[in-house]
């Protein structure tokens, strides 16, 4: 890599040699990225809102001040840049832009002076704009994008085509979130990278994007600063980690912390919206006994629930149907929660949502803790200030059996209060307080309704391990589609995706009047493929044993990826319309390395037929066996000349294919082919061995556990069986063409 030549040229010019990143910036402001040799990006204007006066540097009412040259490091590596005071009326603002040593990451920055009168009336807009730029396409140099918008982690996945008339580019306070702009090589990804809560991108009449202030508060803390990231990678998918790793790097998220949540690796149960007994019971029972009577019916079919999500139906509510006290109510739990936790041995995943304006805790209504009431908001919401709240209302919960922390309605608690939208910090200190207070309690917390603000946000918190990301689960609707897209999102930043619940029979009804789950498989899969939690939610006597334990181990050790289930990069790339051919419909793909040998896995529903070269799957011309778990499990050839051809699927004949490869001597190790959706999982296998003639791998499972493993001999087309029961030490020892299993 080479160094960081500045060159006096009409004003400063910084390009870092030896990436693929151009970086130009002028002491004006002015600034160009290109990548490789072609333009991308080019910079637009700087204004600022202050004294209810906009001051912006095109009209000449943002004046420069003076400019220098900056350099130094940080989390990001070493870096040179510009740095430039303006003057807007009597305030100084400072814009700077910080290009990195690793070629791939520029940092453009806002820091504020004292300022109040900075509102432009519009919570979707913004008071200040640095940096600016156009969608725009640049000498014919076609780019895609993907956004996330939205509720539920940005939900709303959009592709489409980057140009100068390009409609559907986010903004505003719902759908500022990461915009991947890219080409079938090339990807750079922008986002806020701080102060997330209160950042906005502004998407104008004349397609130029804007990030700044959300354009609602009212004033600025001197000292403030702002930061926006634009990192360049490979592929969608695979830039997208990139740029979370930057992010989980700068503010010490560790991605293995978060990812040993164990309710995101056991089999839970759920009463969330569309599980049967949400707000139902069973006939003259309360919720104590219906529960209890679940973990009884459970253990009767042998199904290894490890944890229950509770959901809002237990606690108080007051006005506008907020919270008004975060305890059980008798008639739900007559002899209290923690007596279920005792009869179940069940951890919860407990349910909030917004604080009502008459809760019992606020010091207006006699209790003890600071918070702002706002009666007259859409809702009648209040708002906690004090860490000393947040302390000890998880600490009393985890006394009764807590152990995830589930804030829904994220975005109602935070965009229907004035004094949310009118403060910079207000925002991140309340999701801050609350995760703060769960990692001192050792409890993790589960986002539901998040914009992809709260999602980004969640980077600053380690106890924020998983999020729900596609909408609320009805029997037989199709909210499992956005994972496709959330997933990428999500694993980018250390998030575990959910699903949420679903119904495992096909005709089980009751709940929901005549409604029926008749893709009860599907739900299964794509809940498993995931990565995150799988929670099904049968009513007592209506589960289906058998397709629930396709998702885990006898102890309910779920059988997961190494990362979530997401859209194969050619789809995205069709979408985008920046290639002619690829698959169609939800086609997606994950993967598990198992001892250096890469497993992958391609989930297709409402799908057309389409042909998947071994290259555009695994990106290699390795030779591979492949089988589709949903119908046949029949093993054949994938290789240069030996394409899958996926059929046309719906969402009863979906297909989901394992591809192993053929190791160095020949041999093909299949896992659980027929009888889990993962077949082969880290969760289950590890220490894969490859000899001259031998293969031998580790397994892990609950005591007294069988577990039937296959395999493919050399240049045969049969599979081979063997059955080992896992001994009392949890592990043993597979060695093939022996047929042995040793305990370990």
């Amino acid at each position: 890599m080479g160094s960081f030549p500045l060159i006096l040229l009409l004003g400063l010019i910084i390009k870092v040699h030896g990436s693929k990143f151009s970086f130009k910036v002028t002491d004006t402001g002015d600034f160009s990225i290109s990548v490789g040799s072609a333009l991308w990006f080019q910079g637009e204007d700087i204004c600022i809102n202050s004294h209810y006066t906009r001051y912006c540097r095109n009209d000449g009412s943002l004046k420069k001040k003076t400019s220098e040259e900056i350099n130094g490091s940080d989390s990001y590596g070493k870096f040179k840049g510009i740095s430039i005071v303006w003057e807007a009326g009597n305030l100084d603002f400072k814009t700077n832009v910080r290009e990195y040593l690793d070629g791939g990451t520029i940092i453009f920055e806002q820091v504020f002076s004292e300022s109040s009168g900075t509102s432009v009336g519009d919570q979707n807009k913004v008071l200040s704009s640095w940096p600016s730029f156009a969608a725009n396409q640049y000498n014919g140099v076609n780019r895609g994008y993907i956004t996330w918008e939205g509720a539920m982690m940005g939900d709303n996945v959009h592709i489409g085509n980057w140009n100068s008339k390009s409609a559907d580019v986010p903004s505003g306070l719902k759908d500022s979130g990461p915009l991947a702009v890219f080409s079938t090589t090339d990807c750079v990804v922008i986002s806020s990278a701080s102060e997330f809560m209160s950042a906005n991108q502004y998407y104008d009449e004349n397609h130029v994007l804007h990030y700044g202030v959300m354009g609602s508060v009212l004033e600025v803390p001197a000292g403030f600063s702002l930061e926006t990231i634009f990192s360049l990678g490979s592929g969608v998918s695979n830039s997208m980690d990139t740029w979370g790793e930057k992010l989980l790097k700068r503010y010490g998220k560790n991605r293995t912390i978060a990812n040993s949540d164990f309710t995101i690796n056991y089999l839970g149960y759920s009463t969330d919206n569309g599980a049967y007994y949400y707000y139902k019971t069973e006939d003259n029972k309360n919720y104590e006994q219906t529960i209890i009577d679940v973990k009884t019916y459970a253990d009767k079919e042998k199904i290894p629930y490890r944890h229950w999500l509770m959901d809002s139906w237990w606690y108080f509510k007051g006005d506008g149907n907020g919270v008004k006290n975060w305890t059980a109510m008798p008639k739900i739990f007559p002899h209290g929660i923690e007596y279920v936790h005792d009869a179940t041995k069940w951890p919860i995943v407990a349910h909030n949502r917004y604080w009502s304006d008459n809760t019992d805790y606020a010091k207006q209504n006699g209790g003890k803790w600071d918070f702002i009431l706002e009666p007259n908001s859409h809702k009648g919401l209040a708002f906690p200030l004090q860490q000393e709240f947040w302390d000890w209302l998880l600490s009393d919960a985890k006394k009764w059996g807590l152990a995830v922390y589930e804030q829904d309605w994220l975005y109602n608690e935070f965009s229907e209060m004035n004094c949310t939208l009118s403060s910079a910090i207000l925002g991140r200190q309340w999701l801050m307080q609350m995760g703060t207070a769960a990692a001192k309690n050792n409890l993790t917390v589960q986002y539901c309704m998040s914009w992809p603000r709260h999602m980004l946000q969640s980077v600053e918190l380690q106890a924020v391990t998983q999020a729900r990301a596609s909408g609320d689960y009805h029997p037989g609707n199709d909210q499992w589609q956005p994972l496709g897209g959330t997933g990428i999102f999500a694993h980018a930043i250390a998030i575990a995706p959910t699903k949420d619940n679903f119904w495992s029979t096909v005709g089980e009804k009751g709940r929901y009047g005549n409604d029926v789950e008749r893709y009860n498989r599907l739900q299964a899969a794509v809940s498993t493929l995931s990565n995150g939690p799988v929670a099904p939610s049968d009513k007592i006597g209506g589960s289906d044993a058998a397709l629930i334990m396709r998702s885990c181990a006898a102890d309910g050790k779920l059988l997961k990826p190494d990362r979530p289930a997401v859209k194969t990069e050619q789809s995205i790339f069709l979408t985008a319309e920046l290639v002619k051919t690829g698959p169609s419909g939800d086609v997606w793909q994950t993967e598990v390395t198992l001892s250096r040998q890469k497993f992958h896995y391609l989930f297709a529903a409402n799908s057309k037929p389409y042909s998947m070269s071994v290259p555009e799957l695994t990106g290699t011309f390795a030779t591979y066996r492949a089988w589709e778990a949903n119908h046949t499990n029949t093993p054949q050839i994938f290789d240069a000349t030996h394409p899958i051809a996926l059929p046309h699927t719906d969402k009863w004949s979906f297909n989901v294919w394992t591809v192993a490869p053929v190791l160095s001597n020949g041999w093909v190790f299949m896992g659980e082919a027929n009888s889990k959706w993962v077949a082969v999982s880290n969760d289950r296998f590890t220490d894969l061995v490859v000899d001259k003639t031998s293969v031998s791998v580790t397994m892990e499972g609950k005591p007294g556990e069988d577990v039937s493993v296959f395999f493919l001999a050399p240049s045969t087309t049969d599979a081979v069986s063997v059955s080992c029961t896992i001994p009392s030490s949890r592990k043993t020892r597979l060695v093939m063409p022996a047929k042995t299993c040793k305990p370990l």
